[in-house]
């Protein structure tokens, strides 16, 4: 649901050429979240090394920022639907690489929340079919 949020945001905010502060901002929102609940579950390594801080900068820098931005950008040019369904689909191609690529066997509840997503996004994708890429009706003639 909070991915749902962010991505609902970040949509409204590109389409008022506001991208930036909108991403921005939840940026923000998640580090303060993120780093509350590290501090509750983890504690607080004030000196993690630089290896680790190098990986944590290209991370964020590569994929994150610069990726981000793009589909803040991209977004609202897309029909909602399409978009919904294309960026709801990133935590079930998540799971499938863990898979295939590292190994990893899902868990029951992980492959529920796969089968909810991919659910939805049929649901989704069958329910606005006469949309514009602004998300109106086309007009018959």
């Amino acid at each position: 649901m909070c991915y749902s949020g962010f991505l609902y945001l970040l949509r409204r905010g590109g389409r008022t050429g506001q991208v930036r502060q909108v991403y921005t901002a939840v940026v923000a929102s998640a580090a303060v979240v993120s780093l509350a609940a590290g501090l509750l579950w983890y504690g607080f390594d004030p000196a993690p090394g630089w290896r680790v801080l190098g990986w944590l900068l290209a991370v964020a820098a590569c994929s994150q920022v610069v990726g981000w931005l793009l589909v803040a950008t991209a977004s609202p040019r897309l029909a909602g639907h399409v978009g919904a369904v294309l960026l709801l689909l990133t935590p079930v191609g998540a799971v499938a690489l863990g898979a295939v690529v590292l190994g990893e066997r899902p868990t029951p509840l992980q492959l529920a929340g796969c089968g909810v997503i991919l659910a939805g996004a049929y649901a989704m994708s069958r329910g606005d079919t006469s949309g514009d890429a602004r998300g109106g009706s086309r007009r018959r003639r």
